[in-house]
């Protein structure tokens, strides 16, 4: 339990753990969780100072950590170590450790073995109270967040980031998706009822992010179409439809004013369904809004692989390929593909006939990424309970506790763990080899532009120096990799594809604290 404050004074660290391996001063993605709980706290005369730390891009400043100081750390799965670690650190200086974020909601009395509290589900609902029941000295350890209505989104502090250390900024506008895919907790935790915030909110959040010097912008949804024109007609009654509609409603308003309101020099990506590809209309509005490309989950090219993950609204084969090309030149035309390897139905085979696939259909980047059972997905649970061709190498293994754990956490039942690794090396070194990469530009037609081709080799030898057999997560990045070659070619984007920040408008300014937190 936390002890009594002495003072109602305390300085606040919002921080998202990372290895040291990643620290190369710059990020691809700005992690919207610091910045979204920065807005949150109430700049009363209680919180003296707010600093928000990115492990990602800086040591952690235990200098000027105090006693009765708090960490608020949020974590995910795969930086937990990270996270419970550095809450080891911080309880040694006399501070106090909140944890929050997707792991702290599935296995919140996990935390409490690290920290102090753990606060679950949407904590920007909770968290001024959990501030001042800190200052009052009666602290839980439990607080419930719930989940945020979509019109009480809040805005980030981009005025507390480094933002010149990000490639892309990050604005969300909706949390939930109404799909059911086994390897995603997103469903789980979210919940399946889209929950969309303002358009002005979104907007406002935007232009606050192009005068900070930002070009590209990731719209960090769940699934940015989640009203598709199937669900509307399979809806389950004339109500549901309505609502459904309306959902779709305003999300082409969205899309039609990032159109008119937005600068013509930024631009968005995203994550979305392959469900996109039989709304013509939906895709015309991005192309309109300026989005140039989303991430799709692929997952498999076999009917047995997208049976496995319940993504079985993709396709397969010719209509697979049909589909991606169709998004390329009706909708956006950068696909990033994400690919799981070590689907129970994968084969040496297929995993073959996947990289060859990657590289023929036209996508312009792609993931390849081992099956891993994260934790609040049906994967996890079935594999737990012995319901899955897996066998997991150890019962009840908590890997995410273990620094050293190996990359497949089970026994494949097609493959040995040497035979999937050497596929997903293959996968990353086939796709983003020079001659793989220089083939693609001519195919979109970048040679020409000297600084759209160089920018799209940046990103794609960027991509593979920092995620090679980790995918994206934020906690990924470069064990194992040279810093210096990853770090030259962060700032080599950054100069490439961000612009000049722009002081805030007058109207931009958020309320001050009284001491600056971006020191």
């Amino acid at each position: 339990m936390a002890h009594p404050l002495k003072h109602r004074d305390f300085g606040l660290f919002l921080t998202n753990p990372a290895p040291a391996a990643e620290r190369i001063n710059f990020s691809f993605i700005t992690p919207r969780a610091l910045s979204v709980m920065a807005a949150v706290t109430p700049p009363d005369r209680f919180v003296k100072s707010l600093r928000l730390v990115d492990q990602a891009i800086e040591e952690f400043p235990w200098d000027d950590v105090e006693r009765d100081d708090i960490l608020g750390i949020s974590i995910h799965t795969f930086n937990a170590i990270h996270g419970y670690a550095l809450a080891k650190e911080a309880k040694k200086r006399g501070a106090t450790v909140i944890f929050g974020g997707p792991h702290a909601s599935i296995f919140p009395e996990e935390t409490l073995k690290h920290g102090d509290a753990v606060v679950t589900g949407d904590a920007e609902i909770i968290w001024s109270e959990v501030l001042e029941d800190y200052s009052a000295g009666r602290l839980k350890e439990k607080y419930r967040g719930g989940q945020v209505d979509g019109a009480s989104f809040t805005p980030a502090r981009w005025d507390l980031m480094k933002t010149d250390r990000y490639l892309m900024g990050t604005v969300q506008t909706v949390r939930g998706c109404p799909k059911q895919c086994s390897f995603c907790s997103v469903w789980v935790q979210d919940g399946r009822v889209p929950r969309l915030r303002t358009n002005d909110a979104i907007l406002l959040e935007v232009r606050q992010l192009y005068r900070a010097g930002f070009r590209l912008v990731f719209f960090a949804d769940d699934n940015f179409y989640p009203y598709s024109r199937q669900d509307i007609a399979n809806a389950r009654d004339a109500q549901h439809k309505r609502d459904l509609e309306a959902g779709l409603e305003q999300r082409f308003d969205l899309l039609n004013r990032l159109g008119d309101e937005v600068p013509h020099d930024m631009f968005f990506c995203t994550q979305i369904t392959m469900e996109v590809a039989d709304d013509p209309e939906y895709m015309a509005a991005m192309k309109r809004a300026h989005v140039k490309g989303a991430l799709i989950g692929i997952e498999s090219i076999t009917q047995e692989g997208l049976n496995a993950t319940r993504k079985t609204f993709n396709s397969t084969g010719k209509e697979l390929a049909r589909k991606l090309e169709t998004i390329r030149t009706e909708g956006f035309p950068y696909i990033m593909g994400a690919f799981i390897f070590g689907i129970s139905s994968d084969t040496e085979k297929s995993l073959q006939e996947t990289i060859q696939f990657a590289r023929d259909c036209g996508i312009a980047l792609a993931q390849f990424i081992p099956m891993t059972p994260l934790p609040g997905t049906v994967d996890f649970h079935m594999i737990q309970r012995g319901k899955t061709p897996y066998k997991m190498l150890k019962a009840d293994y908590d890997y995410w506790l273990d620094p050293d754990h190996p990359r497949v956490l089970y026994e494949h039942p097609n493959m040995t763990e040497k035979q999937l690794l050497t596929k997903v090396e293959a996968a990353w070194r086939e796709f983003y080899g020079f001659s793989a990469v220089i083939a693609r530009s001519r195919r979109f037609g970048l040679l020409g532009d000297w600084r759209r081709s160089l920018a799209y080799f940046v990103v794609c030898r960027g991509l593979l120096t920092r995620y090679k057999r980790y995918g994206l997560s934020a906690d990924s990045a470069v064990k194992g990799t040279k810093k210096r070659l990853a770090t030259l070619l962060g700032k080599v984007a950054m100069r490439l594809l961000k612009r000049p920040a722009m002081p805030p408008l007058p109207s931009d300014q958020p309320q001050p604290y009284m001491k600056s937190a971006a020191a």
